[in-house]
């Protein structure tokens, strides 16, 4: 509904028209442009306890049409959607948006674990969980470049060492090693480490030491493995969900004649020790003896 009026103003004709519909529009007609979307630019990823995330995490204030949010200058909160282990927020958790986008350049977590997921809210708008990720005690990152192959550096948990090697791809990616994790639902020997990657599959290869005991064990070691995505098992059935990580586990088939990754492509004795190579799809699994 619209009104117009006419005056004159100095012998000329002046048309307002007053757009009556808008002033009487319901709050919730209005509302569109508070009604904020929050989506994860940038993901969480693993990182080591105590030290801020690398890359850090962003997250892209937007509105009710989909399109980012550029007035909304506002705080951004990061809290835990999924938290295994009852770990205290992780700390600078709160920042203020620039132009609708919010980076948390100093996120820190105090407690390891595996299967975090994070959420973000301001307002009244909460943003769905983020990938799952872990803390460790050791994490380091390598830049893997367009058309090449990248190998991370070794890391080590309780006499369990390993490296991984992640495929050549079309665009860049981070390939992240790290270690120190709680057990797996199925570990028996050594440490659990992670090997992240997003866009790459990777081979990876694990070595438990001689000097883990492992009486009545010959040759042949299991491989139990965590995933955020349900795979195959030894026994040909699927992997179950484990709630105080998160995440699926099982021991991994071999990779021969008819497997698929992630499976163990092959296992030697060097010396007293057992290496392992496994195939892995992209993600974040986390394998151990």
């Amino acid at each position: 509904m619209r009104s117009a009026r006419q005056f004159f103003v100095g012998g000329l004709s002046v048309t307002i028209i007053a757009v009556v519909a808008l002033m009487l529009a319901t709050p919730a007609a209005l509302a569109w442009n508070n009604n904020l979307v929050l989506v994860f630019k940038v993901q969480p990823t693993t990182t080591q306890v105590q030290t801020a995330m690398t890359p850090a995490v962003v997250v892209d204030v937007k509105n009710s049409q989909g399109y980012l949010d550029s007035s909304y200058n506002g705080p951004v909160t990061l809290t835990y959607a999924v938290n295994p282990v009852g770990a205290p927020e992780p700390a600078n958790n709160v920042v203020d948006a620039v132009g609708g986008v919010a980076t948390f350049p100093a996120l820190t977590f105090s407690v390891i674990g595996i299967g975090f997921e994070l959420q973000a809210s301001a307002q009244q708008a909460t943003s769905s969980p983020s990938q799952p990720f872990g803390i460790g005690t050791v994490s380091q990152q390598t830049n893997c470049q367009p058309g090449q192959t990248c190998q991370s550096p070794t890391v080590s948990s309780d006499g369990t060492s390993g490296f991984a090697v992640a495929s050549s791809a079309s665009t860049s990616d981070v390939l992240i090693a790290a270690a120190g994790f709680p057990p797996l639902s199925c570990t028996k020997f050594g440490g659990v480490l992670s090997f992240e990657v997003t866009n790459r599959s990777m081979v990876i290869t694990l070595t438990l030491a001689g000097s883990v005991e492992r009486k009545g064990h010959g040759k042949h070691l299991d491989i139990c493995f965590g995933s955020s995505r349900p795979f195959i098992t030894e026994d040909g059935s699927t992997s179950k969900f484990y709630p105080p990580n998160n995440e699926y586990e099982g021991l991994l088939p071999s990779c021969k004649p008819k497997g698929s990754p992630p499976c163990v492509a092959s296992q030697r004795k060097s010396g007293g020790a057992v290496v392992t190579t496994i195939d892995v799809p992209p993600g974040d699994p986390h394998p151990s003896y």
